[in-house]
């Protein structure tokens, strides 16, 4: 490659992890491309990226984007995820991608700027997801009040019954 080429892929690269809320490094030699399509597609529909790129020009891009830390999971055949938004999402599909492909494996990454070893992404992935936390949330904000509101409304019924006329016996 050409170092006006090398340059170019560099900052292309640099932009792309700039404002990264997660980068994943995994290696997945011997991964079919219909596996690597399959993974891409999965990791693009939560909004994150999936690329090859070589180590080194990733190293340079990594520490002129502020993730110099990157560059200690930079060897062999590695692929780079990136998330911008939802830390968790991108770690999940990565492990459970894992599970059933023995081809990839998760050898580190950086997250909110700190470097993270394979046990602490798997930690990430095993929390819920932002769509699951809002859900919780609001279900415990929720509980208190639709529990006041059926006692306010079994006191109505009960009332409503007691001031209710006796029916009277058909004749």
């Amino acid at each position: 490659m050409a170092t006006k080429q090398k340059e170019e892929t560099i900052a292309v690269f640099t932009e792309q992890l700039k404002g990264a809320t997660a980068i994943y490094v995994s290696q997945n030699k011997g991964l079919s491309v219909v596996e690597v399509t399959e993974l891409r597609n999965k990791l693009r529909a939560i909004g994150a990226t999936h690329k090859v790129v070589k180590n080194t020009l990733a190293a340079r891009a990594a520490k002129a984007a502020g993730f110099a830390d990157l560059s200690t999971y930079l060897t062999g055949p590695t692929v780079i995820t990136i998330s911008k938004g939802d830390v968790v999402g991108a770690a999940k599909v990565l492990t459970d991608y894992s599970k059933t492909h023995e081809k990839i494996q998760v050898v580190g990454g950086v997250i909110e700027g700190k470097a993270v070893s394979p046990a602490e992404v798997q930690v990430f992935a095993s929390l819920p997801s932002k769509e699951e936390l809002i859900g919780m949330l609001l279900r415990t904000i929720n509980g208190p009040a639709s529990g006041l509101a059926r006692v306010i409304n079994a006191i109505v019924e009960k009332k409503t019954a007691a001031a209710a006329p006796a029916a009277e016996p058909a004749a």
